[in-house]
């Protein structure tokens, strides 16, 4: 008799904890984890970069969380290691820029672009005081006069032939001036930059903020060209979120939410440059918060919306790596209509009204 009871009783509890279980969904999404968890979830970046602060805003501000994610960035190695992660499904989303997409797509793989954190490069060019002493040069004079100072130039980037080094010398061509006079020299790092300036190694440095504001603020250059001055680098996808399509069809509700915390970091970033600061002043050990909030003001305008893009931005981005394909290894062009290697079908229905 007891034992009946105790059977019973044991019958109960299994049917209970099957109704209080997750949906296939969920279950499919959470291998590995039980029942209630938080979904784990993976991103990939090339490295620490301020434009991609909306993700670490979502991060901290408990956006992610509130969709029931639990989110972990690896950062570091460059594009080839964003990819290496995403393929190899160690990651389960991309944050970098679009150069990082082409090559695998180029070799057959399949992927799509569901978000940009940015709408416009953000790349600065810094020169040192020294060389815009030699120029004649400063963040006053005319767009062409800065841009023809870079004749000549001995510039640190992260990479020789990085997206850095591609976009200055297809800026520099568009507006006449001989792309082959530019030099570049590896300096990983903004303090590496700094240091090059300071030294005398480099005229200047190519990144994206807060670089030139913090070699501002070591008297050690001025930012002379922000590179979204023209008008086609002003209209440009940078900083994507994409991913494998397999997962994104496999897993769409969880894409969703994915977007919709990062489409709510861009906003708080916008809305809220000081409080977004604080809150991800530990992603960016030694720089000062005020650096970092004033970066964000001048970001601003390309944390668009909740990360729409369109066909002309994503030729803006193409088109130069193909011009360059022997320093870029892009050498095809794709497809840049929408829901080919983009869309913003996850952002249409993650904040539908």
């Amino acid at each position: 008799m007891f034992k009946n009871k105790l059977a019973f009783v044991l019958l109960c509890l299994v049917l209970i904890v099957s109704a209080c279980g997750p949906s296939d969904e969920t279950t499919t999404e959470n291998k590995g984890n039980s029942g209630g968890k938080a979904v784990k979830l993976t991103f990939t970046e090339p490295a620490r970069l301020l434009s991609v602060a909306p993700l670490y805003v979502a991060i901290e501000q408990g956006f992610f969380e509130k969709e029931g994610i639990e989110a972990e960035i690896v950062s570091g190695g460059g594009g080839a290691q964003v990819i290496a992660s995403v393929l190899s499904g160690e990651a389960q989303f991309a944050v970098s820029g679009p150069r990082s997409m082409f090559t695998p797509l180029d070799k057959g793989e399949e992927l799509m672009a569901i978000q940009s954190l940015n709408s416009a490069l953000t790349y600065q060019i810094t020169l040192s005081e020294q060389y815009q002493k030699k120029k004649n040069v400063s963040k006053d004079s005319s767009f062409e006069d800065r841009v023809a100072s870079l004749n000549g130039a001995t510039i640190g980037t992260n990479l020789v032939g990085d997206s850095g080094d591609v976009y200055t010398r297809y800026l520099m061509q568009m507006h006449g001036v001989d792309p082959d006079t530019l030099k570049t020299v590896k300096l990983a790092g903004d303090g590496s930059k700094i240091g090059g300036m300071q030294e005398g190694i480099v005229d200047g440095g190519i990144a994206s903020p807060p670089m030139g504001l913090q070699a501002e603020s070591k008297d050690v250059g001025e930012i002379v060209i922000n590179t979204s001055e023209e008008p086609m680098y002003e209209n440009m996808v940078w900083e994507a979120v994409f991913a494998k399509k397999e997962y994104l069809e496999e897993n769409h509700e969880t894409s969703l939410k994915v977007v919709r915390a990062i489409g709510k970091g861009m906003e708080f970033t916008r809305n809220n440059p000081r409080e977004a600061a604080e809150s991800i002043e530990s992603y960016f050990d030694g720089i000062d918060v005020d650096i970092l909030e004033e970066s964000l003001i001048g970001l601003k305008n390309t944390f668009k919306g909740y990360g729409e893009m369109n066909q002309e931005a994503w030729d803006n981005a193409q088109d130069p790596l193909v011009e360059f394909g022997k320093i870029s290894g892009v050498s095809t062009k794709q497809d840049t209509t929408e829901d080919v290697i983009w869309t913003n079908s996850y952002i249409e229905e993650a904040f539908k009204k």
